[in-house]
């Protein structure tokens, strides 16, 4: 689905220089340092998209992990199974043994480390956070040692109380961040009919696509994305910056320099990038306009915009 993206090994500095020097394309002597921080947030926000890559590896680590244990229940020795079946010489097999109770070991110090770590720093701790609500977003079925799923009981109650908004009100304005926005496109697939036609959607720092969509395309893919504007008549516009960590586009990045969408789409029209932060240096000359990341931005002139823009579909003539 993201077709304009670069591939996930492709060196996120030089990519992010790409899109900084894009937004920034005249910068003042006294501006280039800022554009260097500037240039490292939006790296720094592309450590989302190697999530995939981490979740491979947990997979592959307790697939061998399990077959270990399968085989210790055989009562066989590992050496013994070794040379019967692979025709490993025992040497070989004892330097394995010894080479996974190293790596088990540095596994459990790079988890205190990484608990140590998030304690002290701030950015790496939202990634650990990230995780979790990966994690317990889904039913217990799929880690049964964790909480239980938050959405189970969020959504529904969403769906309650949009239900009885939408009776009182003639249009209902949903806004959601970050793993908001994700109950709320699932709320709108179990809306009713009567109540999706005085509904319109905000998402803002949105996982939909960059997060849920990657890792989990069996259950939310760019046709669940589609169905989910269909059901509000496209009434919905998704705000992304490129220094956020969490959220993106849902299907088109509108990067300066990108081609335009098909017109007749109207996926096309649904996202709207902020240049992030407004510009390198403060008109005052005090302290530059700073980056806002993942945060919400309620009060950006954008988002009021964006709240103007919805309201007025959901007022106008044209509305489904």
């Amino acid at each position: 689905m993201r077709r304009d993206d670069p591939p996930v090994a492709a060196r996120p500095r030089r990519a992010a220089a790409a899109v900084t020097a894009r937004d920034f394309p005249v910068v003042p002597p006294e501006a280039a340092g800022r554009l260097w921080q500037v240039t490292k947030a939006v790296a720094r926000a592309r450590f989302t998209e190697w999530l995939g890559v981490l979740a491979v590896t947990y997979a592959a680590l307790a697939a061998i992990g399990l077959a270990t244990s399968l085989v210790g229940q055989t009562g066989r020795e590992p050496d013994e199974l070794a040379r019967q079946f692979l025709g490993l010489p025992a040497r070989a097999v004892g330097m394995a043994l010894t080479g996974g109770t190293y790596l088990l070991a540095a596994v459990l110090l790079a988890l205190l480390s990484a608990g140590a770590f998030a304690y002290r720093t701030a950015w790496f701790r939202r990634h650990v956070g990230i995780l979790w609500d990966l994690g317990t977003f889904w039913p217990r079925a799929a880690h049964p040692f964790a909480p239980a799923s938050y959405a189970d009981r969020a959504v529904p109650e969403l769906v309650d109380r949009i239900t009885q908004l939408a009776e009182r009100h003639t249009g209902v304005l949903l806004c959601g961040h970050s793993h908001g926005s994700v109950l709320l496109a699932l709320a709108v697939l179990r809306l009713p009919p009567r109540v999706r036609q005085r509904v319109a959607l905000l998402t803002y720092g949105s996982p939909l696509d960059r997060l849920y969509a990657r890792l989990f395309p069996a259950y939310l893919n760019e046709e669940v994305l589609r169905e989910v504007g269909d059901r509000v008549g496209w009434r919905w516009l998704n705000l992304w910056r490129d220094t956020d960590p969490v959220g993106g586009w849902i299907f088109f990045a509108h990067r300066p320099g990108d081609p335009p969408p098909d017109a007749a789409d109207p996926a096309g029209r649904v996202d709207r990038r902020l240049r992030d932060p407004r510009d390198l240096l403060s008109p005052q000359g005090d302290r530059p306009p700073p980056v806002r990341g993942h945060h919400p931005g309620e009060a950006d002139p954008e988002f009021r915009a964006a709240v103007r823009d919805l309201a007025g579909r959901l007022r106008g003539p044209g509305r489904t």
